[in-house]
């Protein structure tokens, strides 16, 4: 079983300098959040998609392995209630900062 770490984010990388030689990180951090969050949801339809591809096979008795199986049924559920929970998490944080009074 190979077990990759997860790779630190540098924050010099979402510093930009515009032409006045002041540094900018609004425009960056804004194209590679969306390219982020882009990124995650596609990896999240690439783990349902190979569950599915896993459980037909399976089915139709081509599938060796039943753990393997079950592993990715797992990890495409885990995906699944993360990406739930994030979502949840960002309109409750929404829903706070439209209640604020200014």
């Amino acid at each position: 079983m190979n077990i990759t770490p997860i790779q630190p984010i540098n924050p010099s990388q979402l510093l930009t300098t515009t032409s006045s030689g002041t540094t900018s990180a609004q425009g960056n951090q804004s194209a590679s959040f969306g390219s982020f969050l882009s990124q995650a949801l596609g990896q999240v339809n690439q783990l349902n998609a190979n569950a599915e591809q896993q459980g037909i096979a399976l089915a139709s008795g081509a599938a060796p392995n039943i753990a393997n199986v079950m592993i990715a049924a797992t990890q495409a559920q885990l995906a699944v209630n993360l990406t739930v929970q994030v979502r949840d998490r960002v309109i409750q944080a929404y829903n706070q900062i439209m209640n604020m009074q200014v």
